[in-house]
């Protein structure tokens, strides 16, 4: 028989609210942007019950993948805080297609969802990118 804690602790872990991280990122300086997209991420996690558990706004290039917006990210999903990623759309995550995935890819081997507001790329889509990305590079190792 399980103690009272345990049985606690499974039954919060189940009941609760998805944890998000909300990310927004505009390649130039544009503050009124970055409040839109803030703004439009927090009420979708609203609408859709999400704990919004931290938010990453910045200005900076999505072209590299190595930036401080990110490791804020991956800093917060390596704490186990996170099971959600909110973002407006892939390309806030990055401009690099395989670099992205790769990211997107680790986020998924740490238990972590991408959502994206404008319904852009679903898990199942996810999914089928990683695995085309492997092909891609076991036939080049080949």
């Amino acid at each position: 028989m399980m103690d009272k804690r345990r049985t606690a602790a499974i039954y919060m872990r189940v009941a609760r609210a998805p944890r998000a991280w909300i990310y927004c990122r505009t390649a130039r300086p544009d503050a009124f942007a970055l409040r839109v997209q803030q703004n439009a991420l927090y009420d979708f996690a609203g609408k859709n019950r999400y704990e919004v558990v931290g938010c990453t706004a910045k200005h900076e290039s999505g072209v590299e993948m190595a930036r401080p917006g990110l490791a804020e990210i991956t800093n917060a999903v390596l704490r186990g805080g996170v099971d959600i990623l909110l973002v407006h759309s892939t390309s806030r995550l990055g401009r690099a297609p395989y670099a992205t995935l790769e990211f997107i890819g680790w986020l998924a081997e740490h238990g972590v969802e991408i959502v994206c507001m404008n319904g852009e790329l679903s898990a199942l889509d996810t999914g089928r990118l990683l695995r085309t990305m492997q092909a891609v590079r076991n036939k080049a190792d080949l």
